[in-house]
């Protein structure tokens, strides 16, 4: 018996427990928890762990320049932390930075395809920061790079989706935005609960 998990929300079907084998669901069968689509499940594989081996020569890291929409993505991210502390002040101002750099940024109208690139070049940079982050044991950067990870694997299913179905996909639903993690969901009702960051509805607002 084998078990496969949602590389979004990390739900697991286990052939074990259920009436039929994973392979042998429908092709269109999504996930009870997230709505993923079954081509997003991996199967579950025992690893054996390496030892680490010794670096002799520490690399020395390389700093680069933030855009204009990378630093109003970090404003945007410290004003929600500075609204779940109840700082009122600092949420306002860090709100106003975030608004502030992305008019800076140039509009720039890509095809679904440059998202995409762009979206996979984004989960390359999470591994390497993923890396950084467990070299300096920081489990709270590890925990939001694994949510923005998962929120992109988000965007390039309903990408896909989109592509295959056409406009029809969007048709009498409505869209989904988890407003902590950026987790996307497409359906007439939000989940109780965003599957990746674990907040309540109340936090999942629908795109107007």
């Amino acid at each position: 018996m084998k078990k496969y998990q949602c590389t979004i929300c990390g739900y697991i079907y286990d052939d074990a427990k259920e009436n039929i084998k994973f392979e042998d669901l429908p092709d269109d069968w999504t996930c009870p928890i997230c709505g993923a689509p079954k081509a997003v499940f991996k199967e579950i594989k025992e690893e054996i762990k390496e030892e680490p081996k010794e670096e002799t020569e520490e690399k020395e890291e390389q700093l680069t320049e933030l855009s204009n929409s990378e630093i109003a993505y970090i404003c945007s991210n410290l004003a929600k932390a500075c609204e779940k502390q109840y700082l009122e002040e600092e949420q306002k101002l860090f709100s106003e930075l975030s608004l502030h750099y992305l008019n800076k940024e140039e509009n720039k109208n890509g095809t679904l395809n440059d998202i995409q690139n762009s979206i996979n070049n984004d989960t390359e940079e999470f591994k390497k920061a993923m890396d950084i982050a467990g070299k300096y044991q920081d489990r709270g950067a590890k925990r939001v790079i694994n949510w923005a990870s998962k929120a992109n694997n988000m965007m390039n299913v309903i990408i896909n989706n989109y592509k295959e179905k056409g406009i029809d996909y969007l048709k009498n639903t409505k869209i989904w935005v988890c407003d902590i993690c950026g987790f996307i969901y497409v359906g007439d009702v939000p989940p109780k609960a965003c599957p990746i960051c674990k907040v309540p509805s109340f936090k999942i607002l629908e795109v107007k």
